[in-house]
């Protein structure tokens, strides 16, 4: 085994030398990472795996590179604290590839992220063909010589008039306008289709509605001996026309006459429209001119949904089935009511049968209307019956929300209001000038088509596209930026990701992948890449692809420093790093530093990482595998996005893994589906629609549904894991109940700093005072009134066993556990965040701090401490990502312990060892995007292998 004591001088070649380290937990760290190298961090988490790699090495790198630059541009640019450490020597420019999910921007998606859509703009620009939306003609730019040889075609030998359009307006303008046109020689013209002479003496209509007039420029037969006349008349009727004219052509006496739309300008050759020359601009929804108008480039509109305005549809009218018209003031629910009683008496229905039992049709005519139908509304008792259309309950709302002036009223019924796909665009986002521009096969794929694709597809559909492309340099250079980039993406594991899919939807994993294919493309050379788990949300299957990129990236002369759980990741390293022993106090110092080979023949009393790489140590579980007993929760014909029909059945009772690779259809089956529909059936939330499935069965067995994720437990740095679970309301109960406390009169919000009274009022509670430190980075200074205690002296006073609030919020929750353990209520609190291996957690400390492991395991302690456990539907969705192997261990006797208490739970997992605990395993694929959807495998774990379509079994037999 290699440690870091006495290390001797290294060329800053070769190595990168720290020395110092002490942010967050770490022991004043010194050593050294071998540059041009893939290097591996690993340990448990909270053992200060991220604070080395990013607070340390990303924060100095970036804050030198900050300082190269002038004072202006680093007031513009953001900043970031000097690291604690002594110093870094060997620091080359810095990358830092994190988890961190996209922008909420819906403008943002994987296309534009990667440049894919600025260098696909360019190329629909460049060679697309464009056709008319109005009718699929053409769309091309003609000369004189075309146009008349056009005639010569599609007319020959046939009468002819010839017109320019001149003007559309109101009879009032055209009456100043028409005796100019004497005066310029012209005699005849035509008016809303009818040519008439200029000296006719009631020219123009009566009436304010526009009038379209059109001169009548020559008339003729179309012929070879007329060539020279027609060239003429042609071009004055483009002179006056604008570049436009319409012929009148007719074949014979009696036959009707029909109309050729010509133009000069970019028009369509069908009928005539005139369209601005193609721009990259116009494939881009962030720009006017490629936007659609109605919904500005979003693709997506909110709209009144029936399933909100109807939450309850057991519910009868009378009852208030229809929610949002039992809100407002109080005139307009009697108006509302009285509205519902006469189409009650009209239309008819029973306003005392639920609504889910009326007829159809009953439902349709309420939600929209009737037609024209008219009805006999008596709205006020002076008012006499008026008929009038029922234009229907969505279309009142609509117009209710645009005409109140009441913001309040407005902000509630927008609750009832879902987004939806643009009816104009139909959620394409372009306007329909751009999306009907072609590229590539018969009959061509438009901008938007290819954003639809998958890049596994889209990679495909390029690598067709240069046979229909011309052959020239500019067209080259702009197809191999785009497939280069596509390329990168698919090597990286993210092949089933559509371009068009919001970057903000992403998980962090994939969002950390797109950022590492950027990186791929700009092959840049002797940079450090510091990544975060690049593994999280990949199948087994997809995980080589990513490590042959990694490996790419090393070999182009870069140093990659790699913060990792994944074993395979941990065996192709070129040194491995192990911190720990433990975390948060516990962690912090170097086990180990080598080759994964030699750390592999250790034992684990010198290196856990070592004796699982070398299989001396596994992941196991003490319960039995249970059996399902037919009792089953059944998603039914379940169609969201790439789901195909799928029937899926959950047993109830027993810990169920739903697997397959990304992009299979899990999130969109468990998250989009079935928590959603489970979540407004059980709690109750109805703001929420699930996807696109025909039916859920056997809710019944439960009472609630809890769905666990890694979202941050709180967004404040005031957040923390006592207020969180719910201690800190305890703990402050507590403090008012001691005898100082009584006799100062003090009640359980002094002890919050969040509120006046007990807070420090300098810092308001924070505990530090920021410092603007103008072009440097922000600085903060312990608040010189508390001394970065939070809370003012007086508050300080009140003690339990020396220690004032302040102190026992530093305390550890293990330190915690000693101090009250006379305290039953709080112990059971602390007791359930040991379980989840969460012992050295500070109490108080920001929620901001914590990794997503950590805040998962927060949520689970919560659940574990509330008393009504049993009959409960537990939802996970990854909860090995950021966990070690112990941590993972710690979390499969935890949900064990939740199933046995009569508990179901569902959990999204890539993990195997997860995987090859589970009772019950739901498999889906074969493939990701369009090949996936479908379950391939359900049954016990044992029987999974089997399966020979199934990526994960054949990852399993490995």
């Amino acid at each position: 085994m290699r440690r870091n004591s006495n290390l001797q001088p290294v060329d800053a070649a070769s190595h990168i030398h720290i020395k110092g380290a002490r942010e967050h937990n770490l022991r004043n760290l010194e050593l050294r990472i071998p540059r041009g190298k893939l290097v591996v961090l690993t340990g448990p988490s909270g053992s200060g795996k991220s604070s080395l790699a990013f607070d340390t090495v990303y924060a100095e790198g970036y804050r030198k590179y900050m300082e190269s630059l002038s004072a202006s541009a680093r007031q513009v640019l953001e900043q970031l604290k000097r690291p604690d450490v002594d110093f870094i020597h060997g620091l080359s420019p810095v990358l830092a590839i994190e988890q961190r999910t996209g922008g909420g921007s819906p403008r943002s998606t994987v296309a534009t992220v990667t440049e894919v859509a600025d260098y696909a703009r360019l190329l629909w620009a460049l060679c697309g063909q464009q056709r008319c939306p109005k009718d699929g003609g053409r769309v091309e730019k003609r000369s004189l010589d075309d146009c008349i040889n056009q005639l010569f075609l599609i007319a020959p030998a046939e009468r002819a008039v010839l017109l320019a359009p001149w003007m559309a307006a109101k009879p009032s303008v055209l009456r100043d306008e028409l005796p100019r046109l004497r005066q310029r020689g012209f005699q005849r013209v035509r008016i809303a289709g009818e040519i008439k002479s200029l000296d006719e003496p009631r020219l123009l209509p009566n009436g304010t509605d526009e009038i379209t007039v059109e001169l009548v420029i020559d008339r003729l037969v179309i012929g070879a001996e007329h060539r020279s006349r027609l060239a003429d008349s042609l071009e004055l009727a483009f002179r006056e026309g604008q570049n436009r004219a319409l012929i009148l052509v007719q074949k014979g006496k009696d036959d009707p006459w029909r109309e050729i739309h010509l133009s000069q300008s970019l028009s369509c050759v069908n009928c005539g429209d005139v369209f601005e020359p193609l721009t990259p601009r116009h494939f881009s929804f962030n720009h006017t001119e490629g936007a659609c108008a109605e919904c500005g480039g979003l693709g997506r509109k909110l709209t009144f949904n029936e399933d909100l305005i109807v939450p309850k549809p057991e519910k009868s009218v009378r009852e208030g089935a229809i929610k949002p018209w039992r809100i407002g003031g109080r005139n307009l629910i009697i108006r509302h009511n009285s509205i519902l009683k006469q189409l009650a008496e009209q239309l008819p229905f029973d306003a005392e049968t639920p609504w889910q039992d009326l007829p159809e049709e009953t439902r349709r005519m309420l939600m929209h209307g009737a037609g024209e139908r008219l009805f006999s509304f008596r709205l006020r008792r002076t008012q006499k019956a008026e008929l009038k259309p029922f234009p229907g309950i969505i279309a009142l709302l609509d117009q209710g929300r645009r005409e109140s002036r009441s913001d309040g009223y407005r902000a509630r019924l927008s609750t009832f209001m879902g987004s939806g796909d643009c009816p104009s665009c139909h959620g394409l986002r372009l306007n329909a000038r751009s999306a009907a521009v072609l590229l590539g096969e018969a009959p061509g794929t438009g901008f938007t088509q290819f954003m639809a694709l998958d890049i596994r597809h889209a990679l495909a559909f390029m690598q067709r596209l240069p046979a229909f492309l011309p052959a020239t340099d500019a067209v080259r250079e702009v197809l191999d930026g785009v497939t280069q980039r596509l390329h990168f993406l698919n090597e990286t594991g993210l092949g089933y990701l559509t371009l068009d899919r919001e970057y903000a939807t992403l998980s962090g994993g994939e969002a950390q992948r797109v950022r590492l294919a950027t990186q791929l493309g700009m092959g840049l050379v002797g940079v450090i890449y510091v990544l975060d788990e690049p593994s999280v949300g990949l199948h087994p299957h997809d995980n080589q692809r990513l490590l042959t990129t990694l490996r790419e990236l090393r070999d182009r002369g870069n140093t990659v420093l790699v913060v990792e759980h994944d074993a395979d990741t941990m065996r192709i390293a070129d040194e491995l790093i192990e911190l720990g022993p433990g975390a948060g106090t516990e962690g912090g110092q170097i086990l180990f530093q080598g080759t994964p080979a030699e750390c592999s023949r250790l034992s684990a009393s010198v290196s856990v990482t070592g004796a699982y790489l070398g299989g001396r140590l596994a992941v196991l579980k003490e319960a039995k595998t249970k059996s399902p007993d037919n009792r089953w929760l059944t998603v039914k014909g379940a169609t969201e996005h790439n789901l195909k029909s799928v029937e899926a059945k959950f047993p109830v009772g027993l810990l169920t893994c739903v697997t397959g690779v990304s992009g299979s259809g899990k999130s969109t089956l468990v998250n989009d589906i079935l928590a959603v529909a489970a979540a407004r059936k059980l709690n109750g939330a109805t703001k929420i629609l699930p996807g696109a499935h025909r039916g859920l069965t056997g809710l019944d067995h439960f009472e609630k549904a809890v769905q666990v994720d890694q979202e941050p437990i709180g967004r404040s740095p005031r957040s923390n894991p006592a207020s969180f679970v719910g201690l800190l309301d305890l703990l402050r109960d507590l403090f008012a109940k001691l005898p100082l406390a009584k006799v100062r009169g003090y009640k359980a919000s002094r002890f919050s700093f969040n509120v006046r009274g007990g807070r420090c009022e300098r810092c308001q509670g924070d505990g530090q005072i920021r410092l603007d430190m103008q072009f440097m980075a922000d600085a903060y200074a312990p608040c010189p009134s508390c001394d970065g205690r939070r809370f003012n002296r007086e508050t300080l006073e009140v003690r339990y066993h020396g220690k004032s609030i302040a102190d026992v919020l530093d305390l550890t929750v293990r330190e915690a556990s000693e101090l009250f353990r006379a305290h039953p209520r709080i112990i059971e609190k602390l007791a359930t965040l040991e379980a989840v291996g969460l012992g050295y957690l500070q109490l108080g400390q920001s929620a901001t701090t914590l990794s997503g492991g950590e805040a998962q395991r927060i949520k689970l302690s919560l659940e574990l401490s509330k008393r009504e456990q049993g009959t409960t539907l537990y939802i996970l969705d990854e909860p090995t990502t950021g966990l070690y192997w112990t941590d993972i261990q710690r979390l499969i006797e935890l949900l064990f312990r939740l199933r046995d208490a009569g508990n179901t739970l569902i959990v999204i997992e890539h993990n195997l060892d997860v995987i090859r605990l589970a009772d019950w395993v739901i498999d889906l694929g074969p493939g990701g995007g369009p090949e996936g959807g479908e379950i391939v495998f359900a049954g016990p774990v044992t029987e999974l292998a089997k399966e020979k379509r199934s990526l994960t079994g054949q990852a399993l037999q490995a």
